[in-house]
């Protein structure tokens, strides 16, 4: 490891939130393990509205910083890929149950939850390049993916998340 990226780690880990505070909050606050009332749909277009979008973006920041720092760091490592795992799962879960009750189609939930976390991601690497001037239709395309892939029309989510006076990113 060159002198730099000892510097830039040290320099980083301390300013570095605690990873449970991070990764509790996207978990727990986006994706609930008990989600109340509500349909699949709407727990979706809760997701999207928290999880997407400027209001987002400096949790999208501190993620790329957790898994820079996990690659030097087992415990983080462990505790990111943990994290990882349950929004996945709990994504995947939402979907699944979407398919159940005939809100969603999919023939793999699994498939569909990677398809959205992927294009999720690379919206949050794109948090950490300039923003300004994004246009609309790249701001949107994890909400336009989550959309299309489990079969709801354009829009569906927007108009759901409006409807549920969720306040958020996109």
């Amino acid at each position: 490891m060159c002198r730099r990226d000892r510097q830039f780690r040290r320099r980083l880990g301390g300013r570095f939130p605690p990873a449970p505070l991070l990764t509790g909050h996207t978990a727990n606050t986006l994706l609930p393990a008990d989600r109340a009332a509500g349909t699949p749909t709407d727990h979706l277009a809760r997701f999207f509205t928290l999880a997407t979008g400027a209001a987002y973006d400096d949790i999208s920041r501190l993620w790329i910083n957790a898994r820079h720092l996990s690659r030097y760091r087992p415990v983080l490592r462990d505790r990111v890929g943990h994290q990882k795992a349950l929004w996945r799962d709990r994504l995947e879960d939402l979907v699944r149950e979407g398919v159940e009750r005939g809100e969603f189609r999919s023939d793999d939930p699994h498939v569909t939850t990677i398809q959205i976390l992927v294009v999720i991601d690379g919206l949050g690497a794109h948090a950490n390049t300039a923003t300004e001037g994004r246009p609309e239709v790249v701001t949107r395309m994890a909400v336009s993916t989550a959309e299309r892939e489990p079969g709801l029309e354009r829009g569906t989510l927007t108009r759901r998340a409006a409807a549920l006076d969720v306040s958020g990113g996109s």
